[in-house]
Order: structure tokens, then C-alpha cells, then sequence
């Protein structure tokens, strides 16, 4: 395999068939991408944090809350929260992502979160947008 090829791109594979096929299936150019997110996960502070949907009545009595809740207390936040600054002028951050985690963190009594900060509001890169089913469960 080229080892130029190979130490742009970690990870690529051969093209399977052997060493007479060409290597049509590595990149020849540097990928032109844009992240969708800062590098960096920062922590913002709580009361910084609005909400993107109103969390329905009686939630923070259900189970599925309630082990959201337990995890944060036992191992702490696995999954940084999604924000997007919408006016740069001032400092109040609107969720994308994590609802439910902010109750718990508030629960907890959490001045704090780490949060992923979105370059752009899109709203079909974070997981409540995933769609798990295969086209033939789907259906």
C-alpha cells in the first residue's frame, strides 16, 4: 500500500481484489469538511443555558429521568451538552441538546455543565434526529 496515502488518511484500507486493481478508492485530495462543532468543550454556566422545547409536566417523576439522574450522581455527565449562541452579543446559550440533563444537573445542585458548542443550527447532526430503524423495519 502507498504509505503516503496511508499517513493522510489513518485508517484507510487496500481496496480489496489485491495489488492489481488501482486504489480508486482512497481520496486524492484533502476532504473539504466543515465541523459542525467548536473543538473545544467548555463549561457554561447553568442559569446561561435556555431551554428549546418545554419539558412536559410531571417528567422529573418519571424513570427514565430519575436514571438519568442516578448516572450523573454515580459516574458523572457521559455526553457534553449541544448549545448554539444565537445572538454573540449576549451570553444566554440556546439547547439543542440535553433538556433532561440540565433538570438533573440542576437537581444536583450544578452551577456548570460542558457543553459542545454548534457552529450552525442544524438540527438533523444531533441524536434526537438519528433514525436507528433499517429501511426495512421502517417500513
Amino acid at each position: 500500500m502507498n504509505t503516503a496515502i496511508q499517513s493522510i488518511y489513518p485508517g484507510a484500507y487496500p481496496v480489496p481484489g489485491g495489488e492489481d486493481e488501482p486504489d480508486l478508492a482512497f481520496p486524492r485530495a484533502p476532504l473539504n469538511l466543515t465541523l459542525g462543532f467548536d473543538l473545544e468543550t467548555y463549561q457554561i454556566r447553568i442559569d446561561q443555558l435556555m431551554p428549546s422545547k418545554k419539558v412536559p409536566d410531571g417528567v422529573m417523576s418519571t424513570r427514565k429521568f430519575k436514571q438519568i439522574v442516578s448516572s450523573i450522581r454515580e459516574i458523572g455527565l457521559i455526553e457534553p451538552l449541544s448549545v448554539i449562541q444565537p445572538d454573540p452579543e449576549q451570553e444566554n446559550f440556546l439547547l439543542l441538546d440535553g433538556n433532561l440533563r440540565v433538570l438533573a444537573l440542576k437537581e444536583l445542585g450544578e452551577e456548570v455543565a460542558p457543553c459542545l458548542v454548534a457552529k450552525d443550527f442544524e438540527t438533523y447532526t444531533y441524536n434526537h434526529r438519528i433514525n436507528r430503524l433499517s429501511t426495512v423495519q421502517e417500513h
